[in-house]
């Protein structure tokens, strides 16, 4: 009897001893990371952040602080959009008489100016023709939607510097930028090509310092520009245009 008891008794502690191993063996378990868990969190930890609610300006804009993207345009608010296909058969260079433009303008909207024509319309700022745009053409085109535009798509702002350069014979920043990204960028590799192209076909021209009626506008051009005697030229309100083929002389503009 005696001796049955002992072996019950080792019975038991060896079965106590077992229940604590695995008793012990399960906590541990428990305590340490799961592998799986453990690389989710350094995944997470590690996702780069990405920056959202961008406006476009700031997308089109040049990071640089000489640079302020109050003037930029962005291309899909423009009402006639991009067309970055149509060939480039000539070159369209529009003037505009300042004086009209302004009192349009003003009739328009008072005082309040838009920021567009604040730089060409405010101060009592006093000039004559100006250069509105050099637009490539399409010969083939049916209405302005079939010209080239925008064919570079939505370009950063240029630098102010550039810019002004440029403000005496094309008054705004804005009106500077919006010619380049709407026109320019069809037919020349930088906006400094553009602008210089412009200027030296507009120092080219003598014009008139004074309103004229369409005809009296053709007739004096032509007496006072021997290169544009028998070329057909084009206005509208306000506006007047001399058209060049690709060599850069004079040619007659489409009537249509």
């Amino acid at each position: 009897m005696k001796k049955f008891t002992s072996t019950l008794s080792l019975i038991v502690l060896v079965v106590l001893a077992i229940w604590q191993y695995f008793t012990d063996s399960t906590k541990t378990k428990n305590q340490l990371p799961s592998p799986t868990i453990e690389q989710a969190k350094q995944t997470k930890a590690s996702e780069p952040k990405f920056e959202t609610n961008r406006t476009d300006i700031e997308k089109s804009a040049v990071k640089n602080p000489n640079v302020f993207a109050n003037y930029d345009v962005i291309m899909r608010d423009d009402p006639i959009g991009q067309n970055a296909k149509a060939p480039v058969d000539y070159y369209m260079l529009v003037l505009s008489w300042s004086p009209g433009f302004c009192d349009i303008q003003r009739e328009k909207y008072g005082n309040q100016l838009p920021s567009s024509a604040q730089y060409q319309c405010g101060n009592n700022r006093a000039l004559g023709w100006v250069v509105h745009g050099l637009w490539p053409q399409n010969a083939s085109a049916l209405s302005v939607t079939d010209h080239p535009r925008f064919c570079k798509g939505d370009l950063p702002a240029l630098p102010k510097d550039l810019l002004a350069r440029y403000l005496a014979i094309s008054p705004g920043e804005q009106l500077l930028q919006g010619e380049w990204e709407k026109h320019g960028s069809c037919a020349f590799d930088s906006a400094q090509q553009y602008f210089a192209k412009e200027q030296e076909l507009f120092s080219s021209l003598k014009l008139p310092n004074q309103n004229l009626s369409r005809n009296e506008l053709f007739r004096w051009m032509k007496q006072h520009n021997p290169q544009l005697k028998n070329a057909y030229l084009g206005a509208s309100r306000n506006e007047l245009f001399i058209c060049y083929d690709k060599k850069w002389q004079v040619m007659n503009c489409q009537s249509k």
